[in-house]
């Protein structure tokens, strides 16, 4: 684990990079971004001592949004390897349902293309 200090407009990361990384926020405010989003207003606040990043990192994808300091920010992220190495150790009931989880807010937040012409 590693604390980070971000100032205000900085991105942690954004759509499309890898996910080497989940990350607990201690301080300040982030703003979620989805790529659709253009405006200054995030699609989806993360207030203090909530987690973010952690569906690239459960599912091994890409980011599929943005994640922008509203404020200064610090953070504490947790690499993809500590993660897999804390999940190995856990019931291997929760980590089947952490990743279905995972995969079914990723579905939601999918456009939505079926019967749509």
């Amino acid at each position: 684990m590693e604390k980070l200090e971000f100032k205000q407009g900085q991105y942690v990361f954004r759509s499309g990079d890898q996910a080497g990384y989940l990350f607990l926020l201690v301080k300040g405010e982030i703003g979620i971004f989805l790529p659709d989003n253009t405006s200054k207003n995030p699609s989806f606040p993360v207030g203090e001592n909530e987690i973010f990043g952690e569906m690239g990192v459960i599912e091994d994808k890409l980011r599929m949004a943005g994640a922008r300091c509203m404020s200064d920010c610090t953070v504490v992220s947790l690499s993809k390897a500590e993660y897999e190495k804390r999940l190995s150790e856990a019931d291997p009931f929760l980590r089947g349902l952490l990743r279905l989880l995972s995969v079914r807010l990723r579905d939601v937040e999918k456009p939505k293309t079926l019967g749509s012409k």
